[in-house]
């Protein structure tokens, strides 16, 4: 069980409503109307969700926008766990608790608007920073996306979306002022730890966010991000940490949520290496398994020990692993030498 440390910390967000973006919400009207009236049999799922949605919608800024409008209007702030966070074995089971409880903290917000959407064919990223509000930092960390719109990147917070927390009471009131926001825009009051997710050539550290300082005063420190997205697509989540991790520190930012997400990345690391390691050994264990079944027919033998190869060669490429799993793949590799040897003398 793993403790995601990206909670929201709802202050009053009533200024939020007051100034919505009138002329957005006009023009989203008839779509946020069906997303308000969808039967609770087309929401007990995310796929069932999407459907749904698909077939109400063809294009696919409508459908983007229908993700959003159901998560905001029927998705609940779940106070008691402000500081808990949630606790999870896997992103598909926070999504299943969201849709059957209809509460959550932001992270299951954002889940469950990226559960819908990819199941709609659309892609959106989570984006992990802090929020300011009334000058001051938040003192836990908050989850919103980022999304290709066109030619532009734009931001959405569908928590913020959903209403705001007053004297300990989640007061719910869609809202879509949070919904494709511009960069320069979302930064008055979200900043991402990866600087990345900012989309400015001369991103702001916590240091500069909590001074209010703008984004294109700071000449000294040039990003090129769109080379940065173009590499993101092709990353595994490990190596995406990894990257995101060394262009988190690389802001200098002295901000324990900083720290703190860019230790929680560590240990995802490391549990995703663990992950590949035992892959990659039952994968082995399965060729040598094969190849001890083979080596008996005559006929067999070479192929048997083309398989004893990649096995030895998949083992090979282990590394570092965990003591829980060192020793069995030491015991592997003598197997697959000791058979090997065996088969050889035979031919």
């Amino acid at each position: 069980m793993k403790k995601i440390a990206c909670i929201l910390q709802l202050t009053v967000l009533l200024f939020s409503v007051l100034h919505a973006n009138n002329s957005s919400a006009k023009d989203y009207r008839h779509i946020d109307s069906i997303m308000r009236l969808c039967p609770a049999r087309h929401s007990k799922s995310a796929e069932k969700l999407a459907k749904y949605i698909a077939k109400q919608f063809r294009s696919e800024n409508d459908r983007l926008r229908a993700a959003y409008s159901w998560v905001a209007q029927h998705v609940g702030y779940d106070v008691a766990k402000m500081y808990d966070g949630i606790t999870y074995k896997h992103e598909s089971e926070v999504v299943r608790q969201v849709l059957k409880t209809r509460k959550t903290v932001c992270t299951g917000y954002v889940l469950t608007f990226k559960a819908i959407t990819e199941n709609l064919g659309l892609k959106i990223f989570e984006v992990k920073g802090c929020t300011k509000q009334n000058g001051k930092i938040d003192a836990i960390s908050h989850v919103w996306c980022a999304v290709k719109h066109g030619d532009r990147w734009l931001l959405i917070d569908p928590t913020w979306s959903s209403g705001y927390v007053a004297s300990g009471v989640f007061n719910k009131r869609f809202n879509d002022k949070w919904y494709l926001v511009s960069p320069g825009e979302i930064i008055k009051s979200h900043i991402p730890f990866d600087p990345l997710w900012q989309f400015s050539y001369f991103p702001l550290n916590n240091n500069e966010f909590a001074a209010g300082k703008k984004a294109d005063s700071i000449t000294s420190r040039f990003f090129s991000y769109p080379d940065t997205v173009k590499v993101i697509e092709k990353q595994s989540k490990k190596e995406y940490l990894i990257a995101s991790n060394r262009r988190t520190l690389s802001m200098k930012s002295n901000n324990s949520l900083t720290t703190r997400y860019v230790n929680n990345n560590k240990s995802t690391i490391e549990h995703l290496a663990y992950n590949e390691n035992v892959d990659a050994y039952n994968e082995a264990a399965n060729l040598y398994n094969l190849s001890a079944s083979l080596y008996k027919k005559k006929k067999n033998r070479e192929k048997a020990l083309l398989k004893l190869d990649e096995a030895l060669t998949i083992v090979n490429r282990i590394k570092n692993p965990d003591k829980s799993i060192s020793g069995s793949i030491r015991d592997l590799k003598e197997m697959i030498n000791k058979l090997e040897s065996k088969i050889i003398a035979m031919l």
